[in-house]
């Protein structure tokens, strides 16, 4: 009996002492942040498509080469670790070659194109095909590469490319691209290039450094070039081809394979026949003109 009595009164005053708080204006704080509902509600970060990855790949790759303050992290956080880009290109001499860059050596080209002033812009054109099954996709694409040098256009072509992409982590990244030679058209600009003495000293040895569009890219070759007295007849070695110079005239001696004889034009000193044996002979599908390597 007592205990109900006790638990009756205790009962009556909370029951008072609530009536007596609730005459008095309360400030009551606001409850605390729930952390873990904070968390619950910001935004999911958004999950880009494997096309929609590709195209902010060209867009970052642009912005890099035409940005004051260039960043590659932006393109490299698009790529696999495993990224592989694969490039066949044919020579001047006919010749084909495969590069194959992992993501460091792919870098390595662009930051070296970038610090030659040269300024590169990817647009795409088409897209030819575009499959994705699970955690694989393929886009096949016609790309307009274009190449500047302050306001000389180097090169202006198309070529077809093969990007491979897969689903990492939730995150499409590009895993591989596959670019050949072979382009729908070519444009042929101006093409850089840098001839220097072999020996400070001696007139008959020298280096051409020559930069060329290869239908995807930029092909840079260096050329080794020798002169040798013959009697009258002056003997040019440019690489494997051969030259004769006689009475201010160049003529082919033995180009590609091809022994007959073909005149390539007139120079009056070494630096003339030089520049109109990679001008008229050598790089003549390629370039147009020259322009200093800067």
């Amino acid at each position: 009996m007592k205990k109900i009595v006790l638990l009756s009164l205790f009962g009556f005053l909370g029951v008072f002492f609530s009536f007596g708080q609730n005459k008095k204006k309360q400030n009551i704080p606001p409850p605390p942040p729930m952390v873990a509902n904070a968390e619950a509600s910001k935004p999911a970060e958004k999950v880009f498509s494997a096309t929609e990855v590709l195209n902010e790949y060209y867009t970052n790759l642009n912005s890099y080469f035409n940005s004051p303050s260039p960043n590659l992290d932006q393109v490299t956080k698009l790529l696999s670790a495993e990224f592989l880009f694969v490039r066949n290109t044919e020579n001047v001499n006919g010749r084909v070659r495969t590069v194959r860059w992992n993501v460091e050596e792919t870098m390595r080209d662009l930051k070296a194109t970038k610090d030659l002033n040269i300024k590169g812009k990817g647009t795409i054109i088409k897209v030819v095909f575009n499959q994705t099954v699970n955690n694989l996709a393929n886009i096949s694409a016609i790309i307009n590469l274009k190449y500047t040098q302050d306001t000389t256009v180097l090169a202006d072509v198309f070529a077809y490319s093969s990007h491979t992409l897969v689903n990492e982590g939730g995150q499409w990244k590009i895993r591989n691209i596959i670019t050949d030679r072979v382009a729908e058209s070519q444009h042929i600009g101006s093409c850089p290039c840098r001839i220097t003495r072999t020996n400070a000293e001696r007139n008959d040895l020298f280096t051409a450094r020559v930069m060329y569009p290869n239908g995807s890219s930029f092909e840079t070759e260096e050329q080794n070039i020798t002169f040798k007295e013959q009697g009258s007849i002056t003997v040019i070695t440019v690489g494997s081809n051969i030259y004769t110079w006689k009475e201010n005239i160049v003529y082919t001696a033995l180009v590609g394979g091809n022994h007959t004889p073909e005149v390539v034009g007139k120079a009056t000193n070494n630096s003339e026949a030089i520049m109109l044996i990679l001008a008229k002979s050598i790089y003549r599908k390629n370039c147009a003109k020259f322009e200093a390597l800067k």
